[in-house]
């Protein structure tokens, strides 16, 4: 069997689910899946993600394999911030020697969906808290589509140092070891889970401006400057004075508008009202003066 429909059963979940090229037609040496009987979790024991708060620095191995092992290496890649990136619907070349109880020895590419999270694997561990969030709904929407119709007790998720034959330690550090995403997926599952899957680096801070907010005012910023600039026309350049003299006021209102929502989202302790009054005020006479001190980030 192939999981041709993977991306729609973790959208339906929730997820932020990136489909690489591919994917859906990609296994080891084209096999698919004999039977899905689990899932096994692993760590990239990639360094560079340490210092990473999104993305996946892997995924291209992943998809391609290394020297000693022919790809794909997962049928999902777990990024930093909790996307869960498509990498092959069929078999996967990730469990390696090792055996689960009805899973029949060395055989586990076959029957387990090998999930690769981003993580270098070493001590101080440095799990994000988006993938630790992400990760029981990543399970328990795999668990609720593929496993169901097994036994309860027969519902693997296993750790690959839990599968393995060959010493694995992955994956390491994870908060209460496996035991612990294994309670936490559960809580999923029995609808006591109260933390929402969407990741937290598309979503504002409590009484602060994201990094999203701080991108987008510069860009409204810089259209602002843009319009103020001096502009060509067929009569050569024409001033800021002359501009506005000749009665477009569309810069000083996108000023305005941004200098509203910043006071908005800066928590000033005025009311939208009151922002209002004091932009028209403003504008009836020319005098907006936007001053944007953003401090801080995600």
């Amino acid at each position: 069997m192939k999981l041709s429909n993977l991306a729609n059963v973790l959208r339906a979940a929730g997820l932020t689910v990136v489909e690489t090229p591919g994917w859906a037609t990609r296994g080891y040496a084209n096999q698919d899946l004999t039977e899905v009987r689990g899932i096994l979790w692993h760590h990239t024991a990639t360094a560079s993600a340490r210092s990473m708060s999104a993305g996946a620095p892997t995924l291209q191995m992943t998809i391609n394999g290394r020297s000693d092992l022919a790809g794909p290496l997962c049928n999902i890649t777990f990024g930093r911030d909790g996307t869960v990136y498509l990498v092959a619907a069929g078999v996967a070349n990730h469990a390696g020697a090792g055996s689960a109880p009805g899973i029949p020895t060395d055989m586990g590419n076959h029957y387990l969906i090998g999930i690769e999270m981003e993580s270098s694997g070493v001590a101080p561990w440095d799990w994000t808290a988006d993938q630790i969030r992400v990760a029981p709904h990543l399970g328990a929407a795999l668990e609720r589509a593929y496993l169901s119709s097994l036994p309860e007790a027969q519902r693997l998720q296993l750790g690959h140092k839990e599968y393995s034959s060959q010493g694995k330690i992955d994956p390491a550090g994870w908060p209460g070891d496996m035991d612990g995403l294994r309670a936490s997926i559960n809580a999923v599952l029995n609808g006591s889970a109260a933390i929402a899957p969407q990741s937290t680096t598309t979503k504002p801070a409590t009484g602060g401006l994201t990094v999203a907010d701080i991108n987008s005012i510069s860009a409204q910023l810089k259209d602002i400057q843009d319009k103020l600039a001096p502009i060509n026309t067929s009569k050569g350049a024409v001033s800021l004075r002359q501009f506005i003299a000749d009665g477009t006021r569309a810069a000083q209102s996108a000023a305005g508008t941004l200098a509203a929502q910043v006071a908005l989202a800066k928590n000033s302790g005025l009311t939208a009202e009151q922002i209002t009054a004091a932009v028209k005020a403003g504008l009836a006479d020319g005098t907006v003066t936007v001053d944007v001190n953003v401090n801080g980030g995600k």
